[in-house]
């Protein structure tokens, strides 16, 4: 107890004599070692109800659906494979450059604001994950090589941690290396992780219920080929979970 007393009277007095910089604002970084500062933290926006009950795209409408479990267009036409996706928030603002500053700037302490954001979000969520368990959509060795930590894998241990379940870690491997995505449609996305993943052992995702965790959902062509992959390997339900949505 007296050891946290000191860690916490010494990371104060790091703040104030090196203070962060928040990423998106440029003003003063947040409190205990976090990235945004708290008025950029405050401002990131959820995705609230109403929104499509399988893919969780936010619907464009000012009323409730007369259905409970009401789908969009794409998911009426059967584009998805996955059983359900959820995203914390938009990707926008602070949330979009706290992506940024974590995965490209190459700041793992982002972590930090988005273990908060996970608490917040999953808190009160348990009982719709009961009987999951957690993986992430990994990147290809390069990739991690390159960058020095798989940001995805980072976000889905703390999403278990939130939820109490289980890590499957290593349910998916990356086997092909595939182009950075973000300025391509949604056929060429399909396409360029088509075949880039593989189950690495189906007797440990056979018959498992997964919750398949990433950093952002755009077109949800990787979420999907992820999904096909774990489901062609037996596993029953696939849910989505991702800290953003484009």
């Amino acid at each position: 107890m007296q050891f946290m007393r000191v860690k916490k009277i010494l990371e104060r007095g790091l703040d104030f004599l090196y203070p962060q910089i928040c990423p998106y604002c440029e003003g003063r970084g947040g409190r205990e070692g976090r990235s945004l500062c708290e008025d950029c933290f405050d401002d990131i926006v959820k995705i609230n109800f109403p929104y499509c009950f399988r893919c969780g795209t936010a619907l464009e409408i000012s009323y409730e659906p007369a259905v409970d479990e009401y789908e969009c267009g794409k998911c009426r036409i059967g584009n998805y494979r996955f059983d359900r996706a959820r995203s914390l928030g938009p990707y926008d603002a602070g949330l979009k450059r706290l992506i940024h500053h974590f995965k490209y700037d190459g700041k793992p302490g982002a972590m930090r604001d988005v273990s908060s954001l996970l608490q917040n979000f999953f808190s009160g969520a348990e009982d719709l994950y009961s009987g999951f368990h957690v993986t992430s959509v990994p990147l290809h060795f390069k990739k991690l090589k390159e960058r020095g930590f798989d940001q995805s894998y980072l976000i889905a241990e703390e999403t278990a941690r939130c939820l109490g379940l289980p890590m499957l870690a290593g349910a998916l491997t990356r086997v092909r290396e595939t182009p950075p995505q973000a300025s391509m449609k949604r056929s060429d996305r399909i396409e360029n992780v088509k075949g880039a993943f593989q189950a690495m052992d189906p007797e440990r995702v056979g018959g498992k219920n997964i919750l398949v965790v990433d950093d952002v959902f755009t077109t949800g062509a990787t979420s999907n080929e992820a999904t096909r992959i774990l489901k062609k390997a037996g596993t029953d339900k696939v849910y989505v979970f991702t800290l953003a949505r484009a």
